[in-house]
């Protein structure tokens, strides 16, 4: 069985991890053209106005980790914080290491991390619904269709910020 493993990535990781998004094989199934228009590729100036400093300190409710397995580093995961809950965002660095359930186990384990920091409530992920392989992943981990009447979540992660035009918001209640 193959063993998977978070570590807290540097700042010093930051070039390896916008490779793993923004220039893998694996890219253009998240975002850019021709399937995800409305999602351009960001170029590096982008990806560092976005992952600043604060993503790579530990006491930050903006934390991007590391996703290895069996030591060999496969991909990356973030939570952000806010309003007592978390949305979740994970890439896989290539095809190769797609349909091992990698990214269910990472979300688990991101969950896991969450449920022990105490100030998360719940989960929220929100990927285009034309990656359907991504939101069978995210749902064998524990995420579902998100309902209002089951799952409290702060307008910003409802109405707000999507990446993507036909967005799918799914939740999981952590308690």
């Amino acid at each position: 069985m193959q063993q998977i493993s978070l570590q807290r990535a540097l700042l010093a990781d930051r070039p390896k991890i916008y490779r793993w998004l923004a220039q893998s094989d694996a890219t253009r199934e998240m975002m850019g053209p021709p399937d995800f228009s409305d999602h351009p590729v960001p170029d590096y100036a982008q990806f560092l106005a976005d992952y600043d400093g604060s993503a790579f300190t530990e006491d930050s409710g903006f934390q991007i980790f590391k996703i290895s397995v069996d030591g060999e580093e496969v991909g990356a995961a973030q939570f952000w914080i806010q309003e007592r809950a978390a949305e979740l965002d994970i890439w896989i660095a290539s095809r190769r290491h797609w349909g091992y359930g990698i990214g269910s186990e990472t979300l688990r384990k991101l969950a896991d991390i969450l449920r022990q920091r105490g100030d998360v409530d719940i989960l929220v992920i929100r990927p285009s619904a034309r990656n359907q392989r991504a939101i069978a992943a995210y749902k064998k981990a524990g995420f579902e269709d998100y309902d209002p009447q089951k799952h409290t979540l702060p307008r910003v992660f409802v109405k707000e910020g999507m990446d993507y035009a036909d967005a799918v918001i799914l939740a999981w209640n952590l308690h």
